[in-house]
């Protein structure tokens, strides 16, 4: 459309909300850690964009405005929490992720549980075995 400053018909840079992601998510539900200064916790990735992240933590939900490091995979992402409520938060990276690796994690999230029940499959027949032992 004439006289429109983005590609986007209809859309301007008013009409994204200040404060909202602008960034496609992929849906997730894997084991993450989340690194604030004071703890360390666990927590299921649920869903990412290139400039952040919504999570589950196990132990209680940080406070907004901590610094974090958020780690899943090959993925060490550092941002702030922005929001913590009903327990999820949310986390805004200081730098972009690369799409690459947003799709990546996705299509590792779809094999997730196949891979780990294989996973789960060998360490038991290691055991049985006397190769390996449960720690």
């Amino acid at each position: 459309m004439i006289g429109q400053p983005f590609g986007r018909a209809g859309t301007s840079a008013s009409a994204i909300p200040q404060g909202r992601r602008s960034d496609a998510r992929v849906r997730l539900h894997l084991p993450a850690r989340l690194i604030l200064l004071t703890s360390v916790q666990s927590c299921i990735l649920e869903d990412l964009s290139a400039t952040g992240a919504a999570l589950i933590p196990e132990e209680g939900l940080p406070p907004v405005g901590a610094s974090a490091i958020l780690q899943c995979e090959h993925i060490e992402a550092f941002g702030q929490i922005r929001w913590a409520r009903y327990g999820r938060c949310g986390v805004m990276f200081e730098e972009k992720l690369p799409l690459s690796q947003v799709i990546a994690l996705r299509h590792f999230s779809d094999n997730f549980e196949q891979t780990e029940r294989e996973r789960h499959k060998e360490r038991a027949r290691a055991w049985v075995q006397g190769k390996s032992r449960i720690v």
